[in-house]
C-alpha cells in the first residue's frame, strides 16, 4: 500500500467545511479533475455506493460517513488502476479554542495494481491531492467571509459568528457589560415553545439591555419611552457552531416619537451596540 496525506489550516467553521465535503460525495466533478460524470447507486444509512466516471475510468466506490470523527471513508470497490480507500478529515485544530481554524487533510492509502498505477502514485496523485485540499480551503474560506457580512433589516442589525449558541450568549453579554448596559429581562424562546406549545424550536434568547444613564435621559424627554424600551438583543442559533447576533435599531425604533433630543440619544446607543457587535 502507498499513503500519501496533504493538510492544512482552514480559517472557517467546522460545519462549513464538512457542508462542503458532503458536496463532494454527491457532486465530485466540482472537486476532482478529470471526473466527468457522477451518479448515487445507492444510499446507506452512514453513506452511499456511487459510480463515477473518470479520464476514460470507471470506478465505484462505498462511502462511508463518520460525521462524529470529521470523516468520509471511499473504499475502492472497483477501480482499473487501484485498490484501498481515500479519507477525508476535517477536525478542529484545537479543541479548546471554538475559534480555531480547522485541519482538513485528504489521505489516499492505495496499492497499485500495474506499473502504470505506480508511476501515478509516484507523480500524478500527489499534486492532484493537494489542489483538491486547497480547493475546498478555498471555497470553506469565501464561504465563511460571505457569511460573516454584516446583516441588516429596516429595524435591526447585526452578525453571524462562527461561534455555538452558549459562547455566543456569554460574549454577547460580557461585551454589553462593557459598554455600560446591563440586562434587565431575558427570554429563552426555545423553552417557551416546548412549555407554552410543546413545539421544539431553535436556540433563541432576546436579551433586554437597558444603559441606565442613557434611559434616565430618555425618560426625562419622554416619558412614555418606556413602551419602546429595553433595547432587545436576539441570539439564536443556525447550526452547532454559528450564531446570529441581533440588534434592536434605536433610531428606527426612537424615530415613531419624532423627538430630536431621542434621535441624538439614539444615535448614541446604536453607536454603543455598534461597537458591541465589532468586538465580538
Amino acid at each position: 500500500m502507498r499513503k500519501i496525506s496533504y493538510s492544512c489550516e482552514v480559517h472557517a467553521a467546522l460545519d462549513t467545511v464538512w457542508k462542503l465535503l458532503i458536496e463532494k460525495v454527491e457532486q465530485p466533478q466540482s472537486y476532482m479533475p478529470g471526473v466527468v460524470q457522477s451518479r448515487i447507486l445507492q444510499h446507506y444509512g452512514n453513506g452511499v455506493l456511487r459510480e463515477i466516471k473518470c479520464e476514460g475510468m470507471l470506478i465505484k466506490e462505498k462511502v462511508v460517513i463518520d460525521k462524529v470523527h470529521g470523516e468520509i471513508h471511499y473504499f475502492l470497490l472497483e477501480h482499473p488502476l487501484f485498490t484501498g480507500r481515500v479519507v477525508n478529515r476535517v477536525v478542529p485544530s484545537a479543541v479548546q479554542s471554538p475559534v480555531a481554524p480547522q485541519l482538513l487533510t485528504i489521505e489516499v492509502d492505495w496499492a497499485p495494481k500495474d506499473e502504470e498505477a505506480e508511476r501515478l502514485i509516484q507523480s500524478g496523485i500527489p499534486d492532484q491531492i493537494q489542489r483538491e485540499v486547497l480547493t475546498l480551503k478555498q471555497r470553506a474560506e469565501a464561504m465563511e467571509r460571505e457569511e460573516s457580512q454584516p446583516i441588516t433589516t429596516p429595524y435591526a442589525f447585526g452578525i453571524t459568528l462562527a461561534l455555538p449558541f452558549a459562547d455566543s450568549v456569554k460574549k454577547v453579554q460580557d461585551e454589553l457589560l462593557k459598554e455600560g448596559f446591563g440586562i434587565i429581562s431575558q427570554i429563552d424562546i426555545k423553552q417557551k415553545f416546548r412549555e407554552k406549545l410543546h413545539k421544539e424550536f431553535r436556540n433563541y434568547l432576546i436579551l433586554g439591555a437597558c444603559n441606565p444613564g442613557l434611559a434616565y435621559q430618555a425618560f426625562g424627554v419622554e416619558i412614555n419611552i418606556g413602551t419602546l424600551l429595553p433595547c432587545n438583543v436576539a441570539i439564536y442559533s443556525v447550526s452547532d457552531t454559528r450564531t446570529v447576533v441581533m440588534v434592536m435599531d434605536p433610531v428606527a425604533a426612537l424615530s415613531l416619537v419624532a423627538n430630536v433630543q431621542l434621535s441624538e440619544l439614539a444615535e448614541t446607543v446604536k453607536q454603543c451596540m455598534k461597537r458591541v457587535l465589532d468586538t465580538l
